[in-house]
């Protein structure tokens, strides 16, 4: 894992001023590291630590930080990223078709032989990366399982290392792993979108080819024993309380009992019509749950996790789990299952050929578990051929006592592993600096492709039904899929009972179905159905396969217009209700960039704030919500649908079976939440029991101007986002301070609410200080770097080049844009915007909205870690209770 992130500190080309002098240094940093590892006295592993630091800081004269993701970005690349698991470790680039060339070059000199330059500093984030996992409950769940399911086989290990070893690294080492693994003949290379087949594989073969291939050590499988009991665990946390499970498999990925698992899975769980779905979702005996198999190369696993409603205990959401997983035993689900399960498969797969990433991931998975990708292509017809008795007995044989539960009880967390933070001398950044491999690269560029910016007009057709509904469409060139939406402007600002409506319709049935039963037919036809209230819009959608699309409509229509109140289920539904609210306060996402987040733009009311009290939800009439359920479609509203099929085939089934008033009605006034004012900087503290202080700074702006998005843009690409930003390189590249680091100017998603800017850092508690003096300043002094402000613009433009609006995301983005009011393709804006931009221009626009801005420091830090005095400095302080900024 620590060796992922060295991959992107460059090599003896990419990345390095000087590489004989730098060189130099960083054996010496090396054989130091060795020297510590071995050391066992900690005063003298701290004399070697500080020599360590002395030296590093002088090889860094030598290094250009972040230089390789530079290079990325200057050829256009997205989502440059990279991952380590269990059985691999994958780089990752979404490059423009035109650059194959550059980032095969690229890349070539990447994986030749890297350096192990900035070590010591970024082997600081590494730490913070592992306390970030330490304040993840669920995190922590998981590693517990798999250390159960594993004692002896490596995957019984943490991914990102043990604190022992973060603590001792040797360089040594890690170039030994290097030379033995990233070898051409233990790599695989997966390239999926435009391709010249012929040309791209000359293009690989004359830089990867170059690579030499080396003997690998033979592969050992760690043999696990027999499970032949259960094994129980426990994990406590500050988080609401659920319950992980696992069955493990002695076969691993592409094995028989894969398929069988995958089957089993899917007909227990599919988000509709599973057993887990239907007798303990909908029926609402629990909370939450699901499962979902995960097969590695060696062994498989099937994960289970529940969440109890409330006053049932972590031991009954076991036991219906299991309960479930009996019924298959013994063949108690519907015959017909199989056939849909399958039907519903290959409908995910089409949906999934649509990606390119997703299908790379899928050759990637080939590549890992060493399987012909022909496997891939017949795996659903040998699922086929898997009758309900051999499933059956499969699931009696195999599903026994070899699994593992961990309990996951709210409680203090009490394994958490200190790890001691060095003194470290922040590294200078070389931002104007450039290696001779840089300028050869910058020096050759390709024939520049034209940006396809979108024409809604001409892509979206617009008709009209007979009753005057409005229909627009967009054609599916690829698949038999369609998706049909009903959009209504109309949220839960305009009324607080819509949500609660829609949300209750999954647990109502009909004079004709039960709600069972309902399920159970659109999974039949391949068909899925979605209700959903935001803020300002309501959904109401069906998709899947065209070919059943009148049987979809007609079975939607039904629904809507005679689904039957349950007094019971309303009751449950409550009681869900009000259990989800106490979780939601144990969630740490949820406390910061849910209540935190919007109590420091708003105060305390906000939308976020807005809701039925629990009093008023008990006395609510079920009926009630029926009734607006029914009476959607007399508020005005469209209608959009993308498929094979055109406007004029679909508007029969439309006409015949969506009822709609004569006259229809106007939307309700929405409610209206003002932002905040600060006079002053204030600082709002929440106390959880974690490692870390998060900290955000919250700044509120004008209200939205989409004459700044060029340079809203701009600066989130040279400042605020991505490896090569400023924030990133100063808080985590020559600090050490945070895993996690970024700043934005936010863009509001309609029209009359306002730009925030706002900044991010996730540190130590005893880093506070340092971490927001450091994130302080940058907000109120822009660097000025014109190499990296020029490679900002140059990545931007090749961005948008070769950035694709397609299929149905044409008219998502319409509608995002309509709702900041405009009718056009802003990325013409940006692309137009920044063409003679200068650094000049964007240090006006960071002056004039970014910096010198009160502020609202939002702090989510365990109280008894964080130092007072310190926290004075930033602002008045004011300590929140969770009932303030959730408002119950």
């Amino acid at each position: 894992h620590y060796f992922e992130h060295m991959m992107f500190k460059g090599t003896n080309e990419i990345g390095t001023l000087n590489w004989e002098e730098e060189k130099k240094l960083l054996d010496q940093v090396s054989d130091l590291f060795e020297k510590y590892k071995n050391t066992n006295d900690s005063l003298e592993m701290k004399k070697i630590y500080q020599q360590i630091d002395s030296v590093s800081t002088l090889a860094a004269q030598y290094a250009v930080t972040n230089e390789y993701d530079k290079l990325a970005s200057s050829i256009g690349s997205k989502e440059t990223n990279a991952g380590t698991s269990y059985d691999m470790t994958v780089y990752i680039n979404d490059i423009p078709a035109n650059e194959l060339q550059r980032w095969a070059e690229l890349e070539h000199e990447r994986f030749s032989d890297m350096v192990l330059r900035i070590f010591h500093t970024e082997l600081e984030t590494v730490y913070e990366e592992y306390n970030m996992y330490q304040d993840q409950d669920n995190s922590r769940a998981r590693n517990e399982l798999f250390s159960a399911l594993f004692p002896e086989h490596p995957y019984g290990r943490m991914v990102i290392g043990l604190p022992e070893h973060l603590k001792k690294p040797s360089m040594k080492n890690i170039y030994e792993f290097a030379h033995t693994f990233y070898v051409p003949n233990n790599m695989a290379i997966i390239l999926c979108g435009d391709i010249d087949y012929e040309k791209t594989i000359q293009i690989i073969d004359q830089t990867f080819g170059k690579l030499q291939k080396k003997e690998l050590p033979e592969k050992q499988k760690a043999e696990e024993l027999p499970m032949d009991k259960h094994l129980e665990k426990v994990v406590t946390g500050p988080s609401a309380e659920n319950i992980l499970l696992a069955f493990r498999f002695d076969k691993g990925a592409g094995s028989e009992t894969e398929k069988y698992v995958s089957l089993i899975d899917m007909i227990l769980s599919n988000s509709r019509a599973g057993l887990i779905d239907l007798n303990l979702l909908q029926q609402q005996k629990i909370l939450a749950g699901g499962c979902s198999p995960y097969f590695l190369k060696d062994y498989g696993i099937h994960f289970y996790y529940g969440v109890p409603r409330e006053g049932q205990s972590l031991e009954e959401v076991r036991d219906l789990l299991l309960g479930e997983i009996e019924k298959v035993k013994k063949g108690e689900f519907e015959d017909w299952m199989l056939e849909a399960v399958i039907n519903n498969l290959k409908l995910d797969r089409m949906k999934q050929q649509e990606n390119n990433m997703s299908n790379a991931f899928t050759y990637m998975q080939s590549f890992v578990n060493e399987l012909p990708y022909e496997d891939y292509l017949k795996y659903l017809d040998e699922l086929g051929k898997i009758t309900k008795e051999d499933l059956v007995s499969f699931a009696n044989e195999n599903f026994k006592e070899n699994y593992v539960i961990v309990y996951k009880k709210t409680g203090p967390n009490d394994k958490l592993v200190k790890v001691e933070k060095p003194e470290i001398t922040p590294v200078k950044i070389n931002r104007e600096d450039q290696s001779e491999f840089f300028k050869k690269f910058a020096a050759t560029q390709p024939e520049e492709l034209e940006p396809m910016f979108v024409d809604f007009q001409e892509k979206i057709t617009k008709t009209k039904l007979n009753n005057g509904l409005e229909l627009d469409y967009i054609q599916n060139p690829t698949n038999e899929i369609f998706s049909l939406l009903y959009i209504l402007d109309m949220g839960k600002n305009h009324n607080l009972r819509l949500p609660l409506a829609v949300n209750y319709l999954p647990y109502l049935g009909t004079d004709k179905y039960s709600p069972a039963e309902l399920q159970q037919e659109f999974y039949k036809i391949g068909i899925s159905t979605g209700v959903s209230s935001s803020n300002n819009r309501t959904y109401i959608s069906i998709s899947g396969l065209e070919s059943n699309l009148e049987q979809g409509i007609e079975l939607l229509e039904h629904l809507l217009a005679n689904a039957k109140p349950d007094e019971q289920a309303y009751k449950d539904y409550i009681d869900g209700i009000l259990k989800k609210r106490q979780d939601q306060k144990l969630n740490q996402n949820s406390i910061l960039w849910g209540g935190m987040f919007n109590y420091g733009k708003y105060g305390p009311k906000s939308s976020f704030t807005s809701f039925i009290a629990e009093a008023e939800l008990k006395e609510i009439d079920p009926q009630t919500l029926t009734d607006l359920i029914k009476d959607l479609y007399s508020y005005e509203h469209k209608l959009f649908y993308y498929g094979k099929m055109n406007p004029e085939m679909v508007t029969p089934f439309l006409e015949e079976f969506h009822k709609i008033p004569e006259n229809l009605k106007e939307y309700p006034q929405a409610e209206i939440y003002e932002p905040v004012d600060n006079d002053e900087n204030k600082v709002f503290i929440v106390n959880y029991d974690m490692v870390q202080a998060n900290i955000v700074m919250l700044a509120k702006d004008e209200k939205l101007n989409m004459d700044l998005l060029p340079e809203a843009t701009l600066f989130s690409e040279y400042f605020g986002t991505g490896l090569s930003s400023i924030v990133f390189q100063e808080i985590r590249e020559a600090r050490a301070l945070a895993y996690s680091a970024f700043a934005s100017y936010s863009i509001p998603a309609l029209k009359d609410e306002y730009h925030f800017v706002y900044g991010f850092v996730g540190t130590q508690a005893d880093k506070l200080k340092t971490a927001t003096d450091a994130l302080l300043d940058l907000m109120n002094h822009m660097p000025k770097a014109e190499k990296q402000f020029n490679l900002a613009k140059e990545t931007i433009r090749k961005q948008i080049q070769t950035e694709r609006i397609t299929r149905q995301n044409i008219y998502y983005t319409y509608l995002a844009n309509l709702d900041r009011g405009v009718s056009h393709d802003i990325r013409k804006d940006v692309y137009e915007g920044i063409q003679d931009m200068t650094l000049d221009d964007l240090e006006n626009f960071f002056n004039a909205h970014v910096a010198n801005h009160n502020y609202s420091f939002l702090i989510l830090s365990d109280r008894n870690n964080l130092n007072m005095n310190v926290v004075k400095e930033l602002g008045t302080i004011r300590e929140l209770s969770l009932e303030e900024i959730f408002g119950y």
